[in-house]
């Protein structure tokens, strides 16, 4: 029995199916929550005799025998058709993975996105892989100080104690070795079981190391460019030996941000040593089955290494491989041959990639115009970057109370259904009274959650509620809400039509400015009932507003924010955007479903007035936002809103799922590029 309940905590279907969830949560409400929502330290802390003790109860074993059901279903789900018109296996690279709360190995979006990326791909059954590192200490918590200002706390790590298990070989725990200078640096392999996708992560704090060597993989985003680069050189060579350890035999290859850009070069060496290919044929097949995704809208964004640091970690093994230094550094060269330049990993998987992708309609645009150096003389309009407009894992984000409306309105499998599919009319019938008080509960449980932290005890669960949560960078403009002191303070404290906004969100350690932002929202918070902001921002933290606040609000400075997705997790759960046309919203905004806060930037002139956005912000509060809100009719329902609502839930859970973004990645990248590779890999004097 215990080895059962051990393989149900470690397959992470837990993470978005309520009976899996609802079984550990079961044996032990207390312990779940102290624990940080984590069944393996659930079952530990409980013990074979708290186990078998919790199982005596009825309660506890209906639960046990749902979360059973529960994964016989998921896991006999049919795969999606998928006729690549090639062999395909795809190897998904990414530096974090944001997956659940209680596995702290993820900064934010990049890594929710990708985390969000293997949960589809395990519904779609596609053949799907993923790799990143296994961090001793993460990304750091959040902590405030009496100040207001944000310091970082590193607590430790306990693996035993998370959902993952380390990768055995024949001869014991799996270890693979990867080149740092005249060095090799041992690597670990675990694997987490992303319900039916496997994610490898990779470590070096084992015995085999020294004790610099095995700092490598201690956290996540270390801002010093002499300890990011062994980390991607441990994700790409590292994690492309890892793969073929363990018989892994993809051929595409989806770099998720230049972290990996490194798997590049080793698929090179890797092809060589195979099929005894030159340089240029084993590049060009590398090449083939290579996808690019670019999160960055601003050049600044890439990671940037001096050549003395690369020759210095590099050096042998690109003589190994047959590569130039300087062709090398050439890659990651906006000017090839500018011996100045630093190497950017941006451009290395440009170049390096057949199929290049922004994450939004408007952010490939803005890669095309930012990128456009990487193919001299070519027009910007005919730049091969693309995109694949992000999505959001609709069964992780969705509230349980709004998807139990979906499931009796639309269909049981209403989150694995297409845009254009009938049954999604269903949202219509949904009746006002159903949506709202669901609606409703969810902003109570939002407020009386803030207050439970020892913040938000002016919250009003009935007033209208704006969320933000992010990162806490300058340009995404945290306190332009804030900027217009009185005209806010008349919209708090209005007595008939009160607001109130509810903040989280990081900034990242090295970021001062963003700091400085934080700190001057917190301080107003504790001054200001109306106005809360939590501690210690994570997937929890996220989930709670997405579901609970009324309105979304996200004001980037225009052509700075890639994509973003906390509002579409927010919009698929009812809440209403509020956001510059930026990103993802540039292309889901409708008048019928939420509000496009005014910029005057453009392409050619990006330039922004804030004071100028900060009064269109207001304006719409108060002449469109706020009336929706309270304006009710005679059995006090504000029916235009929930209008607002269905609209919202029908267009984002469909057009912005996590499912229609793999199945976009699937026909317009994975498939042409399985294809490539298979054509170049019968070409009759390339060998077998």
């Amino acid at each position: 029995m215990l080895d059962e309940l051990r393989d149900i905590a470690l397959d992470l279907t837990w993470t978005w199916d309520p009976r899996v969830r609802a079984f550990f949560a079961e044996l032990d409400p207390e312990l779940w929550e102290r624990s940080g929502h984590n069944p393996v330290l659930v079952l530990a802390q409980l013990g074979p005799a708290g186990v078998r003790e919790a199982l005596l109860r009825p309660a506890t074993r209906a639960a046990l025998d749902d979360a059973r059901a529960a994964l016989r279903q998921y896991r006999g789900r049919p795969a999606a058709r998928v006729d690549a018109g090639a062999p395909l296996e795809v190897a998904y690279f990414s530096l974090e993975f944001g997956l659940t709360e209680g596995l702290p190995i993820y900064s934010g979006g990049l890594g929710v996105l990708a985390g969000d990326h293997l949960k589809a791909a395990s519904d779609l059954g596609l053949p799907l892989v993923g790799v990143g590192l296994l961090y001793r200490q993460g990304f750091g918590r959040q902590r405030i100080d009496d100040q207001g200002g944000q310091y970082e706390v590193y607590p430790e790590n306990v693996f035993d104690q998370l959902p993952l298990q380390r990768v055995q070989s024949p001869d014991g725990p799996l270890e693979v070795t990867c080149p740092l200078g005249d060095r090799q640096v041992h690597v670990a392999v675990w694997r987490i079981d992303v319900g039916r996708v496997p994610l490898y992560l990779l470590d070096t704090d084992i015995e085999s190391n020294p004790p610099e060597l095995r700092a490598i993989t201690d956290r996540l985003y270390v801002p010093e460019p002499a300890r990011r680069l062994p980390q991607e050189i441990v994700l790409g060579i590292g994690g492309m030996r890892a793969l073929r350890a363990m018989g892994i035999d993809a051929t595409v290859f989806h770099m998720n941000e230049g972290h990996g850009f490194l798997l590049a070069v080793e698929r090179i060496r890797e092809l060589r040593l195979r099929r005894q290919l030159t340089l240029e044929e084993a590049r060009l097949i590398a090449r083939a089955g290579f996808v690019f995704t670019t999160h960055t809208p601003v050049a600044a964004g890439s990671d940037y290494f001096e050549p003395g640091l690369v020759r210095e970690l590099l050096g042998p093994y690109l003589a190994e491989v047959g590569l130039s230094f300087e062709r090398f550094m050439d890659l990651g060269r906006r000017t090839p041959g500018d011996t100045r330049e630093l190497l950017c990993t941006t451009y290395v998987g440009l170049r390096m990639a057949d199929s290049a992708v922004g994450v939004s309609r408007l952010h490939g645009a803005v890669s095309r115009r930012l990128w456009k150096d990487a193919w001299p003389g070519l027009p910007e309009a005919q730049v091969p970057i693309y995109s694949v407009t992000n999505g959001v894992h609709m069964p992780s984000w969705v509230a349980r109370e709004i998807a139990n409306l979906l499931e009796r309105h639309v269909a049981p499998d209403w989150w694995d259904l297409g845009t254009d599919d009938a049954r999604w009319s269903g949202v219509e019938a949904i009746p006002d009274e159903e949506l709202w008080d669901c609606h409703r509960v969810l902003r109570r449980r939002l407020v009386e959650t803030v207050r439970a932290r020892g913040d938000g005890d002016g919250l009003d669960p009935d007033a209208l509620t704006i969320g933000f949560s992010r990162r806490f960078a300058p340009y995404k403009r945290a306190n332009l809400v804030l900027s217009d002191h009185a005209r806010l303070l008349r919209l708090l404290h209005n007595a008939r039509r009160p607001v109130q906004v509810v903040f989280a969100g990081k900034a990242h350690p090295a970021d001062l400015e963003g700091k400085r932002i934080l700190r001057e929202i917190v301080r107003i918070a504790r001054r200001e009932p109306h106005i809360a902001f939590i501690e210690d921002y994570d997937i929890e933290v996220a989930r709670l507003l997405v579901q609970g606040a009324d309105v979304w609000l996200n004001n980037p400075r225009r052509f700075l924010e890639a994509s973003g997705t906390s509002g579409m997790k927010a919009g698929a759960n009812g809440v209403l955007n509020l956001s510059v046309l930026d990103g993802w919203w540039d292309e889901g905004h409708r008048p019928s479903l939420g509000w496009a806060i005014p910029s005057g930037a453009t392409m050619d002139s990006p330039t922004t007035d804030d004071a100028a956005e900060a009064e269109a912000l207001h304006r719409l509060l108060e002449r469109e936002v706020v009336p929706a809100f309270y304006d009710r009719d005679e059995r006090g329902l504000p029916t235009r809103w929930l209008a607002m609502m269905r609209a919202s839930i029908r267009h984002i859970a469909t057009g912005f799922s996590a499912r229609r973004m793999v199945l976009d990645y699937l026909n317009e990248c994975y498939a042409p590029a399985a294809r490539r590779v298979e054509q170049l890999r019968l070409l009759p004097d390339w060998g077998g």
